[in-house]
C-alpha cells in the first residue's frame, strides 16, 4: 500500500512520527504504537508516581531558601509572596499562601495589575511589604529580571527568594535565593517546571526541613493547581510534570479544591477532566481575571475554603472571559487591518486593552505560522508587548536578540514579554524581524503535523481508545496519537453551534461518528457524500457512555501521493 504525503488544509506537512504502522487491527495498532515510542505495558511511563518525583534540595539554591522559609515559621514571621496576574502566577501565590498559613505563618501577598504595572516585583512593592512589617518575601512566577527590586530588598535587609522559571539574563539578581530551574548553573527538573511547579518543590523542601515540626497539611491537595498552572503555561507534559499533572488530575477528578469545584460547575463541565478540560475550560477563566481587571480575584478563588465566596468568584470569572474574548476578537480584526501584508508581526495600538494583547499576538502567530508582538501604549507612553510563537521558534531568544530595544523583558520558548523604549519601536521591529529570519533558517519550512499511523475504521473501537487513554496527561512534549484515516466517506455532515461540526465517516463495512472544532476553514470540504483523509484522535465519547468512541478531526491531508 502506498503511503500517503503531502500538507494539510492547515498548511502542515505530513510526517510520521516513526516507521509508518498500517494496520486494520487495534491490538497491532498498540503493539506497533508501543514498540515505536519505545515501551512496554508496564513500563513506569503508565504509572507515574510521586515516590519519583526528585529531592527538592537537589534546585540550586533551595536549601538555603527552606531554612530561611523554615525559620520564618518557627519565629512567627510575616511573609510576603509576590505574585504574578496570569494563571501560573495565581496558582503558585495560592498554593504558597494556603500552605504557609496551613504552618502557622502570617502571609501577605500582592499580585500586580496587568495594564498599569506589568510583569515582574517593582522597588515600591518591596519597599511596601517591608513597611507593612514583612521581613521575607517569596516571588512566584517572576523575579529573575526584577533586579531592581532585588536591589531594593537587600538595601532594606529584607530577605527576598526568588521562585522563577523564566530565562535569565547573563547575571543574576542579588536575591537572597534564586530558584530557578533555567540557571545555566541548576537543570532541576529538566528544566521544565512553570512557575507554580518551582513553588511546589520550595513547599516539599519547607515540609523537609520542618522536620517533626511540620504540619499535618498534606501537600498533596495543592497538586489540582499545580496541574492547572503546569497546563496553562504550555509546560513539556514529562518526567517530572507528568507525574505533577497525573495526579493533579486525580484530584480534580476526586477531590478538587473548593475554588476548583467552583469553577467546574460554572463552566459546566460533566465529563472526565483532562489536560484539554484545563485547557479549554479552567485556564481561560482564571487567565480572565489578570486580563481585564485584577488577577487577586482569581489568586482568592484559588486557595478559598468558603463555597459561597468561591461560587461568586467563579461565575464572575466565568462572565469576565466572556467580555475576554469579546475583545480579543476585536483586537485581532484591528491588529489584522493595520498589519496588511507585512512580513514582521509587530503591532500596537493605544486602545488596546493590555490582557489581550498576548491572545491576538497568539492568533496572528497561528494564522500566519510565525511569531508576533501586540502591544499596548502604557500610562507613561512606552509600548509594553506581548510576543507568541509556533514550532520551531524560541520566544525567549528572539527577545534576547532585541535586549537593546527593550527596557525590561522576560520569556521562555512559547511566550513572553517586554516594553519596548520610548522612540525605539522601529529599532524593535528591525531586530525582530532580523532574529525571525536568523531563526527560520533552522526552522522547519512547514510546521509538521506528526502522525503515528495509518488506521482502518476496523481499528476504531473502544479497546484501543482506552488504552490510548493510558498516554495521558497528553499535551506539549507528549502528544496525543495521531492517526490517518485514509480516503474515507462522508456520509453525514451537520453543522452545530459555535463552529462545532459533527461528522459520520464510513469505509463501506464500518461507520465512526466523528467531531470537529472550528470547522469554517474546512466548510467547502466537509460535505456530505465527499472522500476524505483524516488526521486526528481516537477518544472514548464520554457523553454516549459505554463503549462509544468517536474520532477528533484535527486536520485533512489536501495532497497525497507515493
Amino acid at each position: 500500500m502506498s503511503l500517503p504525503t503531502g500538507i494539510t488544509m492547515r498548511g502542515k506537512r505530513l510526517a510520521w512520527r516513526h516507521a509508518p504502522l498500517v494496520t486494520y487491527d487495534p491490538l497491532t495498532a498498540w503493539r506497533g504504537l508501543l514498540e515505536a515510542r519505545g515501551l512496554h505495558e508496564s513500563d513506569p511511563f503508565f504509572s507515574p508516581m510521586l515516590a519519583s518525583l526528585p529531592d527538592p534540595m537537589g534546585m540550586r539554591d533551595m536549601d538555603r531558601a527552606a531554612a530561611r522559609v523554615a525559620g520564618a515559621i518557627r519565629n512567627g514571621e510575616a511573609i510576603h509572596i509576590f505574585g504574578d496576574f496570569d494563571c501560573d502566577g495565581v496558582s503558585g501565590t495560592a498554593i504558597l499562601v494556603e500552605a504557609l498559613r496551613a504552618a502557622g505563618a502570617s502571609v501577605s501577598f500582592s499580585i500586580p495589575h496587568r495594564a498599569d504595572d506589568g510583569h515582574g516585583i517593582g522597588a515600591g512593592a518591596v519597599r511596601q511589604a517591608f513597611e507593612n512589617g514583612a521581613r521575607l518575601g517569596i516571588s512566584v512566577d517572576t523575579g529573575t529580571t526584577c533586579f531592581a527590586a532585588c536591589d531594593a530588598a537587600a538595601g532594606l535587609g529584607f530577605d527576598l527568594i526568588v521562585s522563577d522559571h523564566h530565562l535569565p539574563e547573563e547575571h543574576l539578581p542579588a536575591a537572597y535565593a534564586l530558584l530557578n530551574p533555567a540557571r545555566s548553573d541548576c537543570g532541576f527538573a529538566g528544566r521544565q517546571l512553570c512557575g507554580t511547579g518551582v513553588a511546589f518543590f520550595l513547599l516539599m523542601a519547607v515540609w523537609k526541613e520542618l522536620g517533626e515540626a511540620r504540619p499535618a497539611y498534606d501537600l498533596r491537595r495543592l497538586l489540582d493547581r499545580v496541574a492547572v498552572a503546569t497546563i496553562a503555561d504550555v509546560m513539556d507534559l514529562v518526567g517530572v510534570n507528568r507525574v505533577l499533572v497525573h495526579h493533579g488530575l486525580q484530584r480534580l477528578n476526586t477531590e478538587p479544591s473548593t475554588g476548583m469545584r467552583a469553577l467546574l460547575d460554572v463552566a459546566r463541565v460533566k465529563k472526565r477532566i483532562s489536560a484539554e478540560t484545563i485547557g479549554f475550560y479552567l485556564a481561560p477563566r482564571i487567565n480572565a481575571a489578570g486580563r481585564m481587571q485584577h488577577g487577586e480575584e482569581a489568586m482568592r478563588l484559588l486557595c478559598t475554603d468558603d463555597a459561597d465566596e468561591a461560587r461568586r468568584i467563579a461565575e464572575m470569572l466565568d462572565a469576565t472571559n466572556k467580555q475576554r474574548r469579546q475583545v480579543e476578537a476585536e483586537v485581532f480584526r484591528q491588529a489584522e487591518a493595520m498589519l496588511g501584508d507585512a512580513d514582521t508581526l509587530a503591532v500596537y495600538h493605544a486602545d488596546w486593552h493590555a490582557g489581550v494583547v498576548g491572545l491576538a499576538a497568539g492568533r496572528l502567530a497561528r494564522k500566519h505560522h510565525r511569531p508576533a508582538a501586540v502591544g499596548f501604549i502604557t500610562p507613561d507612553g512606552r509600548v509594553r508587548i506581548s510576543l507568541r510563537g509556533v514550532p520551531g521558534f524560541h520566544i525567549g531568544d528572539l527577545l534576547q536578540a532585541c535586549a537593546e530595544h527593550l527596557e525590561g523583558f522576560g520569556g521562555h520558548a512559547g511566550a513572553g514579554g517586554g516594553t519596548v523604549g520610548e522612540g525605539a519601536w522601529e529599532g524593535f521591529v528591525q531586530a525582530f524581524a532580523a532574529a525571525i529570519r536568523e531563526q527560520a533558517a533552522r526552522a522547519p519550512a512547514h510546521d509538521l503535523c506528526h502522525v503515528d499511523g495509518m488506521l482502518g475504521l476496523g481499528a476504531m473501537h473502544a479497546g484501543l481508545a482506552r488504552r490510548l487513554q493510558r498516554f495521558e496527561p497528553v499535551g506539549r512534549g507528549n502528544p496525543p496519537c495521531c492517526w490517518l484515516l485514509r480516503d474515507v466517506h462522508v456520509a453525514d455532515c451537520r453543522e452545530l453551534k459555535g463552529g462545532v461540526v459533527r461528522l459520520l465517516l464510513g469505509d463501506g463495512r464500518h461507520a465512526l461518528p466523528a467531531i470537529l472544532f472550528g470547522g469554517g476553514m474546512f466548510r467547502e470540504a466537509l460535505q456530505a457524500g465527499a472522500t476524505l483523509s483524516v488526521l486526528g484522535q481516537l477518544e472514548c465519547d464520554d457523553w454516549r457512555g459505554g463503549d462509544a468512541v468517536q474520532f477528533v478531526v484535527q486536520d485533512i491531508l489536501t495532497e497525497s501521493g507515493t
